[in-house]
Parts: C-alpha cells; structure tokens; sequence
C-alpha cells in the first residue's frame, strides 16, 4: 500500500516538472522570438518612393538613402526620413508697404520640392519654417518696389521678380521652388474707401468740365449767330444809306440840271421871265424850310419857314 503511493506521488512530481519545464522553454522562446523580432524591426527599415533617407552612425551622416529594405545597427544607427516630394506653402494676407507709401494686404502661395534632404535636414534648422519666413521676406521686399497700382494689376511681373528672389536661396536651403502665385493684393479697407472717394471726384470734374465746354459751345454758336444777324444787319442799313445817298444826289444832279435847263430857256425873255422865276421860287419854299444862299465864300443859311 505504501509503495502505490510513493510511485503515485513520483508520476505526479514529474509531470509538474514536465509541464514547468515545458512553459519555461515556451516562455523562453517567446522572448526570444520577441526579441528577434524588435531587433530584426529596428535593424530593417523601408524608404518609400516619395522619402530619402539619412543614415547617421554614432551622430556622424553616412549616406543618403535611396527608397527600398535597407539595414543598420539598432542603437548605433539613426535614419532620418526626408519628404521630397513636392509641397505646398502658404503667405496669408500679410501688410506690405508699396513704393508710393500704400500698405495693401498681399498673400502668396508657393511650391517647392526637397532637392537636397541632407542641406535640409541636418543644416537649417526647422527648414520649413525657415523657407516659410524666406518667401514672406521676399514677398514683401518685391511689393516695396512697386507702385500699387502695379502690385493690383500686374500680378505675373510680381510673380516672376517673387520667383527670382526665392532662388537666390534654392541651394543653401537644398530645395527647388517649382511655382509662385500671388493669390490676392489689396489696399486696408479706409484706403479702399479713399481711393473710391477719389474716383468719385474725378468722375465728377470730368462731367462738370463737360457741362461747361457744352455751355461754353452753345454760348460760341449763340454769340456766332447773334453777331452775324447783327452784321446782316449793319450791312443793311449801310446798303440802305448808300441807296438813299446815292437817290440824293442823283435827285440834285438831276434838279439841277432841270434848273440849268430852265433858266437857259429863260434868258432873254425879258419881265415876263423874271415873274416865272419868283412863281418857281414861291412854290419852292413851300415844301422846303431852309435854303442856302452862297456867293462862293460864305454860306449862309435862311429860314424861311414860318416860327409856330
């Protein structure tokens, strides 16, 4: 009886040790599987084709990485991931002064693409930032060369002088700007409503200028017309005069005449002559009023007419 027990209680000892060992090997090879594996995800790494990678050992740049599997020491190698494709930045509404002293509010947006991932990465710091600041500098620099006028309407000049500057800068930042479009460019809103209010005032110069050169060409047409009716008429009576001078003396040349005549007739004809000439005389004075009496050197005037 005593020896059932004791073998009972050896197989049950050594199936717990079975059993204990068994889960230390499983354990253990967990671990080490584990292991095996943080150290295989740390030593193999993947670039995709977008990336380049920077590989440093012991803080010291090896190479650049191409994308595919690649391979480093875990704790002794370091790989910095650089996006090089291209990205989008951009100027938002910032005031710059133009050369005619207008502060207008302008905003930028820029392209570029990573040309250089160990320039960019390891020697400017926050490179982002920095090109950032970069582009807004030389957005405002080109505005303050222009007029604003030239800043509102002549936007492709703007963006190429932009596009200039920035590459100044292209190989110390180690990237590539590929496209500069300046978005919007306008003056603070008291300006706008200045330069409207100054619009007004020229439209309205212009129209009262125009208001009085018509007046001024209807005052010319009327003057025009007026002056020569009065010139038509002046001629008129000018005209009328010199008929009525002209039937004066014509009307004396002829009674004249008429006298010569007569008296030629008379001569020689004795008293009964002379009494013809006094009856001419009577009748004469009759219709005129003064008659001018002349011995060729004076000439006196009688009145002949009865005084009322």
């Amino acid at each position: 009886m005593t020896e059932k027990v004791t073998t009972s209680g050896l197989t049950s000892g050594n199936l717990l040790g079975r059993l204990y060992r068994l889960a230390v090997v499983i354990l253990a090879t967990f671990v080490v599987l584990g292991v095996f594996l943080t150290v295989g995800r740390s030593a193999i790494y993947k670039i995709r084709p977008y990336e380049r990678g920077l590989h440093l050992r012991g803080g010291r740049f090896i190479s650049v990485e191409t994308p595919g599997w690649h391979v480093q020491i875990p704790l002794v190698d370091t790989v910095i991931i650089v996006r090089v494709n291209e990205r989008l930045g951009y100027v938002e509404r910032i005031p710059a002064m133009t050369s005619d002293d207008v502060t207008m509010d302008v905003s930028l947006q820029y392209t570029y693409r990573v040309t250089d991932p160990q320039r960019f990465a390891l020697e400017v710091d926050d490179p982002e930032r920095i090109v950032f600041e970069f582009v807004q500098g030389k957005l405002r620099d080109v505005v303050n060369t222009r007029a604003m006028t030239e800043v509102m309407h002549s936007r492709a000049d703007l963006n190429y002088e932009v596009m200039a500057a920035l590459q100044e800068k292209e190989v110390q930042y180690g990237v590539k700007f590929v496209t500069v479009q300046i978005q919007g460019a306008s003056p603070p809103a008291e300006v706008v409503t200045a330069i409207k209010d100054r619009m007004v005032a020229v439209q309205r110069q212009e129209q009262a200028q125009a208001e009085a050169a018509q007046h001024r060409t209807l005052a010319d047409a009327e003057f025009y017309a007026a002056q020569k009716q009065a010139d038509s008429q002046a001629y008129q009576t000018i005209k009328m005069a010199e008929a009525e001078a002209q039937h004066i003396t014509l009307t004396s040349a002829a009674q004249q005449e008429a006298v010569q005549a007569m008296l030629a007739e008379l001569e020689g004809k004795g008293e009964l002559a002379g009494q013809y000439i006094q009856l001419l005389i009577a009748r004469e004075l009759k219709d005129n009023s003064k008659w001018i009496l002349s011995n060729g050197e004076t000439v006196p005037v009688m009145e002949l007419r009865e005084q009322p």
